[in-house]
């Protein structure tokens, strides 16, 4: 033997025998199995994440019932912490990072532990939808005055605004950013970045203690795939270009005041809603293409700036399916035509770009996950 070769001996002191009989593992996952059946909820403890296999994702509440049916309490340590307040270290831009490590004890032996991490450089931190806001009352109630009563600009009263009237080229109106900027208030959200670090390792953790992976995935439903940013710039609306109507397809025309462009959440959703029901009602059988389809995805993606998750809850709100590839015929072409795209190549309206933003928040304001782009980060 030599010490370039050694020579290990094996016994069977060695063999990694269980640590429970095969009864008893049995026993445990039924147990397990009768409380994800009986106790957890779809929707409120776990769920669905288009785009990342047939497992659902594990949420906060879901775990947090894990370990307590467990047994287990979770112990939060810091692993590593940036803050730069004033972002002398980062450009001139704050910036928070956070490592967060969850060890899971059972009494005083710690059974599992996982690291999360979350910074303030993910988009749903560091950009926000910027709308107009009125110069008088500070309200982001500025909508496109029609033309028949004048056109310029109007905050709207309908929409909390005080009614004031601007003209066209009105400074205060037009040089204002508008569509994703950066977020100038990112340290009021230092809690919610360190909660949702924490929130990360908790879930990772619980997988790994309670062996439900064959159950659940990892909780993504907070995660924003990688993308390209771009600053948003000051864009010249003085003259928008007018609402065209569907060439195929006679779009109702009894929108009352209230219901003027751009549409809230809930009356883009009724109109939609209407415009399918023209559609059914034009169309026997309506055909339609995997181009359409794709090219409807293309377009709601390049609002979200290539978030697919993010057109899988808006498409999931409006149509009750998320993926284009599930929708109707009457569907696919109701949101072309609100949209008024016709291919790859061309853009959605300036309209249909603010409101699909705004159903997006509302999804996920109804779906109580409000921390996401496009809204501000509730409290954790």
């Amino acid at each position: 033997m030599t010490e370039e070769n050694p020579i290990v001996l094996q016994t069977h002191d060695a063999f990694l025998a269980p640590a429970v009989s095969v009864e008893y593992a049995l026993n445990a996952y039924q147990a397990k199995k009768k409380f994800i059946d009986g106790v957890l909820r779809e929707g409120v403890d776990y769920g669905k994440v288009p785009g990342t296999g047939d497992k659902p994702a594990l949420l906060k509440p879901g775990a947090e019932k894990m370990t307590s049916f467990f047994g287990l309490k979770p112990i939060f340590e810091d692993v590593v912490v940036v803050e730069d307040w004033t972002g002398a270290d980062h450009g001139g831009e704050p910036f928070f990072y956070y490592r967060e490590k969850c060890i899971l004890y059972r009494g005083d032996q710690a059974v599992a532990s996982a690291d999360g991490s979350c910074n303030s450089w993910e988009k749903k931190y560091r950009y926000r939808s910027s709308e107009r806001v009125c110069p008088q009352c500070k309200k982001p109630a500025i909508i496109k005055g029609k033309e028949e009563y004048g056109g310029g600009w109007l905050c709207y009263k309908n929409k909390g605004g005080c009614g004031e009237k601007f003209i066209n080229t009105d400074p205060s109106i037009t040089g204002q950013e508008v569509g994703q900027v950066k977020n100038a208030d990112v340290a009021e959200q230092v809690n919610t970045i360190l909660k949702m670090a924490q929130k990360r390792a908790l879930v990772a953790a619980t997988l790994i203690a309670t062996g439900v992976s064959d159950y659940f995935t990892q909780d993504v439903e907070d995660y924003v795939p990688a993308g390209q940013f771009v600053d948003a710039q000051v864009k010249d609306v003085t003259t928008p270009p007018a609402q065209k109507k569907s060439e195929s397809v006679n779009v109702p025309e009894d929108q009352s005041p209230e219901e003027e462009r751009p549409y809230t959440p809930t009356v883009f959703k009724k109109r939609y809603e209407i415009l399918v029901g023209v559609l059914l009602k034009k169309y026997k059988e309506l055909k339609m293409t995997d181009t359409d389809r794709k090219v409807l995805a293309s377009a709601i993606d390049g609002i979200f700036n290539g978030e697919k998750t993010m057109r899988y809850e808006f498409s999931k709100w409006l149509t009750g399916t998320a993926s284009t590839k599930d929708m109707s015929p009457y569907h696919v072409k109701a949101l072309l035509t609100v949209m008024e795209v016709k291919g790859f190549d061309d853009p959605p309206n300036d309209f249909s770009m603010g409101e699909i933003k705004s159903c997006h928040a509302e999804a996920l304001r109804e779906m109580g996950q409000a921390e996401f782009p496009f809204d501000a980060p509730p409290e954790q």
